[in-house]
């Protein structure tokens, strides 16, 4: 490594003693100071939820952002190893209503939105389509070991990319793009790191591919042949952002459908209601967001607003059997609810009991305890098999036509497990190769 080159890394280790070696980003050692600036996005370690710990690390990357582009000002290099995107949410609450969900992830650093271009995965393999690039050379010396990759083109300022590293079908792990008057280049995670490679590519990048700023006169400059290729590539950026419109909104499409798969296999309270809440949707029973029973610190799962009488919903998951523990305070609910309105309303519970098993083996009332389908049947409660739930949905998405009146009143009239699959059409279950 040349004298004159300083070099500061963050959450990657290096055996070379001149490189300065700091664990997280709170470091007050100002990035601006170096010629190379190296960053791993390290995972946060805080416990989910803290409002202030929220702030501390929104100011701290929004501080290490401003000296990053200070780096970049006077000729800097910034190289970011990918890894795995993680995201810091907080809750502000306001009495019973829904609270502000507030968050920062670990590229902040870069920008808030960088992350959303970056997918979670692992492997060894890796293909490269610039074998002059200096990075190639660091890559093939060294041993990867990546855990994220780019999946889409990132946006301003960070569409210019050009990529060289790729480990499938549209998933790059390295690249580079001139900004400002200095470099920005991704590489993979890393096991092994053949340092001596890696400092000679980064020299190249801070001093020979320097270069002086274009005087603000040259725009008055006229070279042929520049307007039309100009020209051709703004052609080309509007296609571009045609097809990342295009594909954002198949993103959306396809997550807004593959979220009825939570239904078979979720047991989490803010993943698995939102589905069941949408699903009972399907079926016409107008459900609503959960909410605090008036007058009571007593939290419902929803209500259903269509049918011959009004209900009230309550989402169960777990690796085991729904147990009476879990359906008892369901049953104070209905009661201080009735209490509360003086109206008698139908309790619904959607169990989404034995999730780790396949889906087809546990149709039926097997995935509530026994003692749950006393107490149903005792209580007027109605218990629905989410995967039998999750059968239904399919059987709606194929266009099959559904008496969906009869469905809700078989609901809102049953007492304890309440069978779906008459219901349902074709088992969507794929069979085994």
């Amino acid at each position: 490594m040349g004298k004159t080159l300083r070099v500061i890394s963050i959450n990657f280790q290096f055996q070379n003693q001149e490189v300065i070696q700091e664990k997280t980003l709170a470091t007050e050692r100002a990035f601006f100071d170096f010629d190379i600036v190296v960053i791993r996005p390290q995972r946060f370690t805080q416990p989910q939820g803290d409002y202030a710990v929220y702030r501390e690390l929104e100011w701290l990357t929004n501080r290490k952002k401003i000296e990053l582009n200070r780096l970049f000002a006077q000729g800097g290099v910034l190289v970011v190893i990918l890894d795995v995107p993680y995201t810091y949410h907080a809750e502000v609450g306001h009495g019973y209503l829904p609270g502000t969900i507030y968050s920062v992830n670990n590229y902040a650093f870069l920008d808030s939105n960088f992350a959303r271009h970056l997918q979670a995965g692992f492997g060894e393999q890796i293909s490269y389509s610039d074998p002059g690039e200096p990075f190639v050379q660091v890559l093939k010396g060294s041993t990867v070991g990546w855990t994220a990759y780019v999946d889409s083109i990132p946006e301003s300022p960070f569409d210019n990319f050009r990529f060289f590293a790729s480990v499938g079908a549209g998933t790059e792990v390295a690249g580079k793009m001139r900004y400002d008057e200095g470099h920005l280049v991704l590489l993979p995670n890393l096991k092994r790191l053949d340092e001596a490679l890696f400092l000679d590519a980064c020299a190249e990048y801070r001093y020979k591919r320097q270069g002086s700023a274009p005087p603000d006169w040259l725009k008055s400059v006229y070279l042929p042949g520049l307007s039309p290729i100009e020209s051709e590539i703004a052609e080309i950026d509007k296609e571009i952002s045609r097809l990342r419109n295009g594909r954002q909104q198949a993103q959306q499409c396809l997550e807004n459908r593959s979220a009825y798969l939570k239904l078979l296999y979720e047991k989490g309270k803010t993943q698995l209601e939102p589905i069941v809440q949408r699903a009972l949707n399907e079926l016409g029973f107008g459900a609503t967001p959960g909410d605090v029973i008036k007058g009571t610190n007593f939290e419902i799962d929803g209500r259903t607003t269509a049918g011959s009488l009004p209900g009230i919903i309550e989402v169960k998951g777990s690796k085991n059997q729904i147990t009476l523990d879990e359906f008892s305070p369901f049953v104070v609910k209905i009661l201080a609810d009735h209490q509360a309105s003086n109206v008698i309303s139908k309790g619904v519970l959607v169990g989404n009991g034995l999730c780790k098993t396949m889906p087809e083996g546990r149709l039926g009332d097997a995935m509530f305890s026994p003692h749950v389908l006393d107490g149903a049947e005792t209580n007027s409660v109605a218990l629905i098999n989410s995967v039998e739930l999750y059968w239904l949905c399919c059987t709606l998405l194929e266009g099959v036509t559904l008496d969906l009146a009869a469905l809700r009143e078989a609901i809102l009239g049953g007492n304890g497990y309440v069978d779906l699959k008459r219901f349902c059409g074709k088992p969507p279950w794929r069979k085994a190769s």
